[in-house]
């Protein structure tokens, strides 16, 4: 009977889980049936049409066309395509790319004709797509317009392959060729600012003097069989070179910088970058012409006709900051979606984020270089010193311990089981322990608080092995967004002569005063959308004259962008507030050195500095800034001789107001952290947390 009873309840449970398998597959069915109608709501199937004034093109995407053209008889044609028995998972596979390979399609539509915020989330969708065939990439690149392009170019881990190849990509015209197109580009740039740039001027008839057009053919003919030509002109690739900086310096005068792409110049850049696609100098020459060019949005089709916007998608990810920054900031000004009325002129850098991010930034970080600076100078990582802490007396202890035990064994494998045992003593200890940070100051005033030490559990001691062995030639781009992401970094860079010899732009040379200068980059920064969000300003040296100068000047007309409420603080780094003993030349040496207007202007008790400096403490007053000052202690050896010289005294870098530090460090490598545990970085760092609204 108890046998009859469990066969029953057995039947029964069958029954039912055979009902829930039936149910649950209708239920599954039908939600395939939803997705699929949503999905065709969305767009219509005949999606491939949409755009009439594009090439068609028909992709064979299966391996079994491949003997398509080659067979001539019907037979082996037939058998070439012959099915073959599918599976199920092959089915299923084969239907989940179809449906992957429908969604781009629509993506694409979308993010062409939709509204903005539309555009936006189906550009950041189509960037995430992986696994799609080379053929898929290159229709779809066909279906993409300009401002897609830009998008996809903005998404940080997007496929290059959403990006046509430049026309004519397959040709390889010689170095002439290029030269002599180079060379009448010149000339119509030249022609269209109605000879209004005499530096151009001078570069065409100093380069290319007593050069006929109609000979130059016939010279290269003639050079190419061994016979030598009488030709002025020396046609290598140092010529090249000097064309593309004549004519990146054209486009760096904002009043001139329309004219490359009105002398359909464009396309003769993209072959100089195909010619030379590993010369890095050419490289960062060609980014700063584009990203000039970018701030004038009515050529945006010309800069995607001609292929330049994949290329500034491959180097706005490239390893060299050089060549990284001027491409994201071309792409940031041609991303219109994204950053509307924005701009970012010639000397402004975002250099994060440089890509499209999700979340909105919550404050500026801005850094600004001195005399002879740039910001992938200035702001290096310091090469360090050998540290003298806590963890290298005990690792050479170690090492000395090991050698007496283990005399014979390679010197290689006792460090690495030195640091090995090393490792694990520490693990032992834990995390409850402190660090002295590197460059701890030796003097500082009242107001001083730190920090001095990290905390054992700290991220930064975390990453200590990585700084040491991965190096950045800019720690406020690399190391400022780890710590804070919700910041934005701007790098403002500019040019400085020590000399007036040096004969610089006569257009660029009006803007060299103090006064110029900051009135130029607060205009520049405004642009930017500075003053919109609380700032922060870092600067070394002479940068830091620039930013009291823009904030007083602000101050005096009554701040109406807001620049003086938002600023939260500002650190001087060696910023010679009563100027600088090196300046003050006799007037002997002044005729032979002839000192540009950078030099002139912080000489030591200037009356100017001095009532910039009285001015800047009596707007403190009604506005609160919180100011940290370094100042350096160590000379700088300069020359090749290394004669040591002390640009800046701790009674020039002290401003009288916030916290004072002297830095064991020279002039050059104050602003040089040599790593996340240096007390250079971990006080900025500590200011922009107190100030972020995220943090």
């Amino acid at each position: 009977m108890a046998l009859w009873r469990a066969r029953r309840y057995m039947e029964y449970v069958k029954s039912v889980s055979a009902c829930f398998v039936f149910i649950g597959g209708c239920w599954f069915m039908y939600q395939l049936r939803e997705i699929s109608e949503m999905l065709r709501s969305t767009l219509a199937t005949n999606v491939l049409t949409l755009e009439q004034k594009q090439a068609q093109y028909i992709y064979l995407d299966d391996p079994k066309f491949k003997d398509l053209f080659v067979h001539s008889i019907d037979n082996d044609l037939q058998s070439s395509i012959s099915e073959t028995p599918k599976t199920f998972s092959q089915v299923i596979t084969k239907w989940w790319k179809s449906l992957n390979r429908s969604l781009a399609y629509r993506l694409v539509h979308i993010a062409n004709n939709g509204l903005k915020e539309e555009r936006s989330r189906a550009i950041y969708t189509l960037g995430s797509l992986k696994h799609l065939k080379d053929w898929h990439y290159q229709q779809l690149a066909q279906m993409i317009d300009a401002k897609t392009a830009v998008g996809l170019a903005r998404i940080a881990d997007s496929d290059l392959r959403f990006f046509l190849k430049p026309p004519y990509s397959h040709l390889r015209k010689k170095l002439y060729e290029i030269i002599d197109e180079l060379h009448q580009l010149l000339q119509d740039m030249d022609k269209l600012c109605d000879n209004h740039h005499t530096c151009l001027t001078r570069f065409l008839k100093k380069s290319f003097q007593d050069f006929h057009r109609d000979e130059l053919v016939l010279d290269h003919d003639l050079s190419s069989v061994g016979i030598t030509t009488g030709s002025v002109a020396s046609w290598d690739q140092q010529l090249l070179q000097n064309c593309i900086q004549a004519i990146y310096h054209h486009s760096s005068i904002e009043q001139f910088s329309r004219a490359i792409a009105v002398a359909g110049g464009l396309p003769i850049l993209m072959q100089v970058q195909q010619r030379f696609p590993s010369n890095i100098d050419l490289s960062i020459l060609l980014a700063k012409i584009i990203s000039n060019l970018s701030l004038h949005s009515e050529y945006l089709e010309d800069i995607y006709m001609s292929g330049w916007i994949g290329v500034l998608a491959s180097w706005a990810r490239h390893e060299d900051v050089r060549v990284a920054a001027p491409a994201a900031r071309a792409l940031a000004n041609l991303d219109l979606d994204f950053h509307g009325d924005e701009k970012f002129h010639k000397r402004i850098y975002l250099l994060h984020p440089m890509h499209r991010v999700s979340t909105k930034a919550e404050m500026d970080v801005i850094f600004i270089h001195g005399l002879l600076g740039g910001i992938f100078v200035s702001w290096r990582q310091r090469n360090e010193d050998f540290p003298a802490n806590v963890h290298n007396s005990q690792m050479t202890f170690e090492t000395e311990t090991l050698d007496l035990a283990i005399g014979d064994q390679p010197n290689e494998f006792i460090k690495d089981l030195a640091r090995d045992m090393q490792l694990r003593e520490w693990k032992q200890i834990g995390q409850d322990f402190e660090i002295v940070l590197d460059d701890c100051p030796v003097s500082m005033n009242s107001r001083a608080c730190g920090p001095f030490t990290c905390k054992g559990d700290d991220y930064c001691v975390e990453q200590r092995e990585l700084d040491q062995h991965v190096r950045t030639e800019c720690w406020p781009k690399d190391w400022l967004p780890k710590d804070l992401p919700h910041i934005r970094v701007i790098g403002i860079n500019y040019d400085t002569n020590l000399s007036l010899w040096s004969l610089p732009c006569p257009i660029e040379s009006m803007r060299s005063t103090l006064d110029e200068r900051s009135n130029e980059f607060t205009g520049k920064l405004l642009v930017a959308g500075v003053g919109k969000r609380p700032v922060v300003w870092i600067c070394h040296s002479m940068g830091g004259l620039l930013v009291k100068r823009m904030l007083v000047e602000e101050w005096k007309k009554g701040d109406p962008h807001e620049l003086c409420k938002e600023t939260k603080a500002i650190f001087f780094y060696s910023t010679p507030h009563r100027g600088s003993h090196i300046a003050a030349l006799k007037r002997t040496t002044q005729m032979l050195v002839w000192p540009s207007i950078e030099v002139q202007e912080l000489r030591e008790e200037s009356p100017k500095l001095l009532k910039l400096h009285e001015d800047f403490l009596n707007m403190l007053q009604e506005y609160k800034i919180e100011i940290v000052s370094f100042s350096e202690t160590k000379p700088t050896p300069v020359t090749a001789l290394k004669f040591p010289l002390q640009f800046v005294t701790p009674k020039s870098a002290d401003p009288g107001v916030g916290e004072f530090y002297e830095i064991p460090q020279d002039h050059l490598y104050i602003c040089k952290p040599a790593h996340r545990q240096s007390f250079l970085y971990r006080k900025v760092l500590s200011v922009l947390k107190e100030y972020s609204p995220k943090s």
